[in-house]
């Protein structure tokens, strides 16, 4: 079976980019052929400092042209060369990362948009009153060219009965609903998967050397952000409360244009020897095992691969509600809800400084990680796949 994923563009910390690196050198051995149809996938460069990020033998990758000036125009060229791909090829199935009409499937790992414009307009309705009590702020968004088209295209996609959904967090299934009153028939719940050999705690020994290989006190406790886009998933507030969490450092692990504006912040204040910003890294595994808490104080992330790994790292995780995974952490006991208000962080962080009291968070945190151990989920999509091209079959 021939198997064509579409995914625009590469990036080499994206959590997509690596699932679908690792879906396709699954599938490879299930005697699946992968295809990658992508503007911009990893180039030789990128291989060389990062080779795990798309192991040998991986997927063919299909190079495909976008133009325009607009992101909109950008958008629309990319989607008319997919649809010349697909013309070109046959493939048995089309499996879509990004919003565009013409495949048999498309993974919802960016969210609904209509949802995430939704939590834009009430945080900048927070942050502006005055619009708020004009019932201006969502003109912000509504105005924008490039949103009206995406939701458009969200609209249509919903319209599309020969399209299915994979949704990889109840949340994001719920909003498509909501959003799009698209039948539950149509949406096919997979999560993400973590591999929890790479991704484990270690024993006391090996963890103390590491601490000291990092720098860190014997007694010094240390939370973890991972991801791209600051201030989206909120660590410029972490950085706030750590201001108010004085018994707590941080590590800050990510690529994002507004590193220098974060930079800036901790400076203003007084935090530099207390919170480090690491730029990205490939050691991520050993800096969550070195780590002592996970925190993602993010607007909306339908479910980071991160988490997942911290989880798996044996590290509570602390997050907002707006997380595809937040649900599952508050039932397993393995973390707690915060806001994006600085104030909730730090009263969530303080306590954790303390061993004895984040001992049975780390233990839940390892216990719920194994729910979603890559092999399993691998074997979900397995399923998946075949019970698609059945249906693909019995409607042609």
């Amino acid at each position: 079976m021939q198997l064509a994923i579409i995914r625009r563009r590469y990036n080499p910390y994206g959590g997509a980019e690596r699932f679908i690196a690792q879906l396709a050198g699954a599938l490879a051995d299930q005697a699946l052929s992968v295809s990658i149809l992508s503007e911009q996938w990893q180039d030789s460069a990128q291989l060389k400092k990062n080779p795990q990020a798309h192991p040998a033998g991986g997927p063919r990758v299909i190079t495909l042209s976008a133009s325009g000036l607009s992101r909109n125009q950008r958008a629309a060229s990319f989607a008319r060369s997919v649809s010349r791909a697909l013309k070109a090829t046959p493939f048995a199935l089309v499996q879509s990362h990004e919003r565009l009409m013409g495949a048999d499937i498309y993974r919802l790992g960016d969210g609904v948009h209509a949802a995430w414009l939704t939590r834009l307009q009430d945080e900048f309705c927070a942050r502006h009153r005055l619009f708020g009590a004009l019932g201006l702020a969502g003109l912000r968004y509504r105005a924008d060219a490039y949103h009206r088209a995406v939701l458009d295209l969200e609209a249509q996609m919903a319209q599309d009965p020969g399209l299915h959904y994979v949704a990889n967090s109840e949340l994001v299934a719920g909003e498509l609903t909501h959003h799009y009153a698209v039948s539950p028939a149509r949406i096919t719940l997979i999560p993400n998967g973590v591999d929890t050999q790479r991704f484990a705690p270690l024993a006391d020994a090996p963890r103390a050397a590491l601490r000291e290989h990092f720098g860190l006190a014997k007694q010094q406790t240390v939370v973890l952000f991972v991801g791209s886009g600051f201030r989206r998933k909120g660590a410029f507030s972490l950085v706030q409360a750590l201001s108010l969490a004085r018994d707590v450092s941080a590590w800050i692990v990510g690529k994002d244009k507004e590193s220098a504006a974060l930079e800036r912040l901790i400076k203003k204040l007084g935090l530099s020897q207390r919170v480090a910003l690491l730029g990205p890294r490939h050691d991520v595994p050993a800096l969550m095992q070195a780590a002592d808490v996970f925190c993602l104080p993010s607007l909306y992330d339908p479910s980071p691969n991160a988490v997942l790994e911290a989880l798996a790292c044996g590290l509570p995780v602390l997050a907002t509600r707006d997380i595809g995974s937040m649900a599952e952490i508050l039932a397993a006991q393995a973390g707690g809800q915060v806001s994006r208000q600085p104030e909730t962080i730090a009263q969530a962080l303080s306590p954790l400084a303390e061993p004895a009291v984040r001992a049975p968070y780390a233990l839940a945190a390892r216990d719920l990680a194994l729910r979603f151990e890559q092999t399993s989920v691998i074997a979900q999509w397995m399923a998946f796949y075949r019970s698609q091209l059945a249906r693909k079959q019995a409607l042609a």
